[in-house]
């Protein structure tokens, strides 16, 4: 039995050969960014709104959504270069730290399991670049992750790395081998099962 295709958008919501995206394809793709846990390219949202869909018209419609979170206190569209191609994501911005908080000071967010494949990744292969993270677990990090390793205290910058455009590399502290009980990175369990944990709250 082989998986259905994702319905296709009705005719009068595809690509036309003007520069404004149709009906309804700024909310679907606004959708998209907000249920996938990783940005997404060109190609991946295409995949997934239909392949006649062209990347200008795409593009023409990562600029409203912009332009529609654009006022919003909270949430933004991030974009960035990842691998010689752009991706996209809508992620919650630095002022919504407060809140969270505020709204259960004893507890912070668990960790999914993106993040804890990033921190696995960082632990066990430091000194290590974004890069190298993320063609090791191949998709784009989410900023917000490495954001959120660093403000646990978790994460730091260890440098540059001497290749082309200097890339920072990244490594764990003293707080990180602290909060998980560890007396050294020796003593770091394996590999594949820290990062297959289904969520961690420390």
């Amino acid at each position: 039995m082989t998986d259905k295709a994702p319905p296709a958008m009705p005719p009068d919501q595809r690509a036309s050969s003007g520069s404004e995206p149709p009906e309804g394809l700024v909310e679907l793709v606004e959708a998209l960014l907000l249920t996938i846990d990783e940005p997404l390219s060109l190609d991946s949202l295409g995949a997934m709104v239909g392949q006649e869909t062209a990347p200008e018209l795409l593009e023409a419609t990562l600029a409203l959504v912009a332009a529609r979170w654009e006022s919003h206190r909270f949430i933004e569209l991030a974009s960035r270069a990842v691998g010689g191609r752009r991706v996209w994501h809508l992620v919650a911005t630095a002022a919504v730290a407060p809140y969270l908080k505020a709204g259960d000071p004893g507890r912070v967010p668990k960790l999914s399991r993106a993040a804890l494949e990033t921190l696995a990744l960082i632990a066990w292969r430091q000194p290590i670049t974004r890069g190298e993270i993320e063609a090791a677990r191949g998709v784009a990090v989410n900023p917000q992750i490495l954001k959120q390793l660093a403000e646990r205290g978790w994460v730091r910058s260890l440098g540059v790395k001497d290749s082309p455009g200097r890339p920072e590399m990244l490594g764990t502290t003293r707080e990180f081998l602290a909060d998980f009980g560890l007396d050294s990175l020796a003593d770091l369990p394996d590999f594949e099962r820290f990062a297959g944990q289904d969520d961690i709250d420390v």
